[in-house]
């Protein structure tokens, strides 16, 4: 039974993934065709792609940090409500808001499921779980609060626009964010081949920080931009000891022209950029839209390219056959370095207000879907 349920478990996956690029390009080019909100290309990308693809990594990494078995059929379920969710939201951006509310629910309904589960698994682990669970844990509970928020907005029309952004960073910084950091610091490590030891005790130590961070930061954008430097007074010293080890002390295993690493760094780097950039729109001196659009491509891309540069080959062989999972990597990390160059590239365009730079960021995407397919299609 528990090596039935390992097999179904990357399909899942692969479509997750799958179904995340192709809201990556339908947001990106949508905008050009359509005239949309400036938000609609965020929520596309969010809710379709990022939201469920990161509650079904969730499921296929928890066993692994609380030593637990394999997922069973049923904790399948959170990422398939979270996919329902963001099907019905871009359905919502485009023929009715009414919708909205009913994607907002059923995403509530599979944060709430996934949490649940996790703390049941965080019960039946041996030992301490890993100190990454509970970055997920409150990452989670970060997706909550903002779509408890959004629904709150549809109830209290005069307090929407605060509501709106408190929503929009509890999803960005909080949900997103915690959850990429807490990957990021051990999955650097294993793609680069190195040993971290600081990896652990970073993070047992920054999750307070960086959730106190997170809140901060949204509450600012709500009500006041004190409030988001703060957050951002917070965050920045352990994102500085992540920058060191990426910089500095692991820079020859990173920085690579082909691989996962690269990609996985550059994400980290243009999260530091962004959460500049928002700080300086918090006081009126740039504009937020392009802050929310640079998202994109120098955090986002980054960080789905290079995760999915290391992970999709281990779905794809289903960790069964180590020599052909590695010739996958190598194929798909071929040129990841150039490709988060454009991703960044494209990103500080984006931020400088320059509109063109969605070139270079969808060169870089169609390269990677190419190879993707490649990794999925070619048996050789």
């Amino acid at each position: 039974m528990e090596q039935e349920n390992v097999i179904r478990l990357p399909p899942l996956l692969i479509l997750l993934l799958l179904t995340t690029l192709a809201g990556f390009v339908f947001g990106l080019l949508l905008p050009h065709w359509l005239a949309l909100r400036p938000a609609a290309p965020l929520h596309l990308i969010f809710a379709l792609g990022i939201m469920p693809l990161i509650l079904g990594a969730m499921t296929y990494f928890v066993p692994v940090l609380t030593r637990t078995r394999a997922p069973e059929p049923l904790s399948l379920i959170p990422a398939l409500l979270a996919l329902a969710a963001g099907i019905l939201l871009s359905i919502s951006l485009f023929f009715s808001f009414a919708l909205y509310p009913f994607a907002a629910v059923i995403g509530l309904t599979a944060a709430l499921w996934l949490s649940i589960w996790i703390q049941r698994r965080k019960k039946q682990t041996l030992g301490r779980p890993h100190p990454g669970l509970i970055w997920y844990q409150l990452a989670l509970a970060s997706l909550l609060l903002g779509l408890i928020a959004i629904l709150a907005g549809t109830l209290f029309p005069d307090y929407w626009t605060q509501l709106r952004r408190l929503h929009l960073h509890l999803n960005l910084l909080g949900f997103v964010g915690l959850t990429a950091l807490g990957t990021l610091r051990v999955l650097l490590p294993t793609g680069g081949g190195y040993g971290d030891p600081e990896a652990g005790p970073w993070l047992m130590r920054q999750w307070r920080w960086m959730t106190s961070g997170a809140l901060f930061m949204a509450l600012g954008a709500a009500v006041s931009p004190i409030l988001s430097l703060l957050g951002m007074v917070l965050w920045l010293p352990p994102l500085a000891q992540l920058l060191k080890s990426l910089f500095i002390t692991h820079r020859q295993h990173i920085w690579q022209q082909h691989g996962a690493t690269t990609p996985l760094a550059c994400a980290v780097l243009g999260l530091t950029i962004l959460l500049l950039s928002g700080a300086v729109h918090a006081f009126g001196w740039h504009a937020a839209t392009y802050t929310t659009q640079a998202f994109i491509p120098l955090f986002l891309l980054p960080l789905v390219s290079g995760a999915a540069t290391h992970l999709l080959p281990l779905w794809v062989t289903a960790a069964r056959h180590s020599n052909h999972e590695q010739a996958l990597r190598q194929r798909l990390g071929r040129h990841g370095g150039g490709r988060a160059a454009l991703f960044l590239l494209g990103g500080l365009l984006i931020l400088a207000g320059q509109d063109w730079g969605v070139v270079p960021i969808l060169l870089a995407l169609l390269h990677f879907i190419i190879a993707a397919l490649r990794c999925l299609f070619l048996k050789s």
